[in-house]
């Protein structure tokens, strides 16, 4: 990991999850518009594996992956260790009841495998725990 790199920016979850982008950077962007948006990479732009047509643009804890110069999907971990460009904010002492609510409001499925309650609406997909903690959101 590279130990000098630091987010340009900080955003809110809440912010990406009305708009379903970060900043002007959205699922269908060219990804020449990645670096325009997020900066540069905290580590250089890799393949998925050797032979795989993906590449990653990992931002902290948003990894972003393009195909074909298009971006294809936004992962956020929220878990990780890695430094947060995308923080909690003003959602930061949710719990899942409040989580339930929002999806109501948008008209999201809400499933729970094992001991993940995943929310699924047009667009994104968000991780929590039984408690309401955020796992993983997924922009595609």
């Amino acid at each position: 990991m590279n130990e000098e790199w630091n987010p340009i920016f900080q955003i809110e979850l809440m912010d990406i999850i009305n708009s379903l982008h970060i900043k002007k950077l959205h699922v269908g962007s060219s990804d020449s518009l990645i670096y325009e948006t997020m900066g540069e990479p905290e580590l250089p732009v890799a393949r998925l594996n050797r032979k795989s047509k993906i590449f990653s643009h990992l931002y902290g804890n948003v990894n972003i992956l393009s195909v074909n110069n298009t971006v294809i999907s936004i992962d956020i971990d929220m878990h990780g260790f890695r430094k947060k460009m995308v923080i909690l904010g003003r959602i930061n002492s949710w719990k899942l009841n409040n989580w339930l609510e929002l999806a109501k409001i948008k008209n999201w499925n809400v499933n729970k495998i094992c001991d993940v309650v995943r929310l699924e609406g047009k667009g994104i997909v968000i991780c929590l725990s039984p408690d309401g903690k955020v796992g993983m959101i997924s922009l595609s």
